[in-house]
């Protein structure tokens, strides 16, 4: 059971960025009316194509009793470009003590906010914490074994060996470097001015680092509760490589965020070296120059301000305003 504690002292608004996924989004606004901690917010930031996650959610809300009900505020905007900047859209725009981000691929125990909210009252400086993700699989030991030899310093994931062993922790709260956004419960007083870079756009990698580490820098602890659950339902993606996307993501956010000092710096050139030499082993392997290219295209991005970067955008290019651009199309719908 979760600590003991009044979590009706915190507001929650639930903030969900969808796109193209009408029952996906109506599945989890379904999971949190469930949820055994009252909503007391619904912010949906929604880019999709049509409005059929606007219906969708209504159909939701009106079957629900009238208790269970939490104010709606549905924002649909086709100009909004990714998942980053629809949650600075419902940052901004959110009321309650606690920001609760969670995508629509996710699906937490009935009891996951009550846990997460019990571990904000139990811990005045926790900042924000996260489920552990119960069906997440462990990487292969040379994997492992990479992150543990080339991953060091900032560049150490330590979410990891956290997801590796699961539900079954004794520990009910481990503090982390770093969590991730799929479903994160952030205090409001702790994000204050904080967002997400507006240069993420699209289905974008790293954001969560920078959110992160923004927080760590005003001096937010964050934490990973073992006791609170949650399913990734992960959509399948095209295959791709990996290494441009991690040289990419993590040199981002290491320019913007961590002191150049020595240790740093050999901390990130081991880091590269760690990829490069994981994609040399896998181009022998498949007799091919694709890994050693992704690698290349990774370097290319950090050395030319990520001109070519799938999901940063260009510093030349206009960026779209998280907090709501000229002429983009909105629609407010309050229940």
């Amino acid at each position: 059971m979760p600590p003991e504690a009044d979590v009706a002292r915190l507001t929650v608004a639930a903030i969900i960025p969808t796109k193209n996924r009408a029952s996906l989004l109506a599945g989890i606004v379904e999971r949190l009316l469930a949820q055994t901690a009252t909503i007391d917010e619904l912010v949906i930031v929604d880019q999709s194509d049509t409005d059929d996650g606007r219906v969708a959610v209504r159909r939701v809300l009106e079957a629900a009793p009238a208790s269970r009900r939490p104010a709606l505020d549905h924002v649909w905007d086709r100009a909004i470009n990714g998942a980053a900047a629809a949650r600075n859209v419902a940052f901004d725009r959110a009321r309650s003590d606690v920001l609760l981000c969670v995508d629509d691929d996710m699906e937490p125990a009935p009891d996951a906010i009550e846990r997460l909210l019990a571990h904000l009252i139990a811990v005045p400086h926790l900042a924000a914490v996260t489920p552990v993700i119960t069906n997440y699989e462990a990487p292969a030991l040379a994997h492992r074994l990479v992150s543990t030899i080339f991953f060091c310093g900032p560049f150490r994931d330590d979410r990891q060996p956290v997801y590796w062993r699961g539900a079954g922790q004794r520990e009910r709260l481990v503090e982390v470097g770093m969590l991730g956004a799929g479903m994160i419960a952030i205090r409001r007083s702790a994000l204050a001015d904080i967002r997400f870079d507006a240069r993420y756009r699209g289905a974008s990698l790293g954001e969560d680092l920078d959110l992160s580490w923004a927080l760590r820098a005003r001096g937010g602890t964050l934490a990973i509760a073992t006791d609170a659950h949650v399913i990734h339902r992960k959509a399948p993606r095209p295959a791709s490589r990996h290494e441009e996307a991690m040289l990419t993501s993590w040199g981002f956010v290491y320019a913007k965020h961590q002191p150049k000092t020595l240790a740093n710096r050999l901390a990130f050139a081991w880091f590269v070296t760690g990829v490069a030499t994981t994609a040399a082993v896998a181009a022998l392997r498949a007799r091919s120059l694709t890994p050693l290219r992704s690698v290349r295209a990774g370097l290319f991005n950090i050395r030319h301000d990520y001109s070519r970067c799938s999901f940063l955008t260009p510093p030349t290019a206009p960026t779209v305003d998280a907090t709501g651009a000229p002429g983009s199309r909105r629609h407010n719908l309050v229940v």
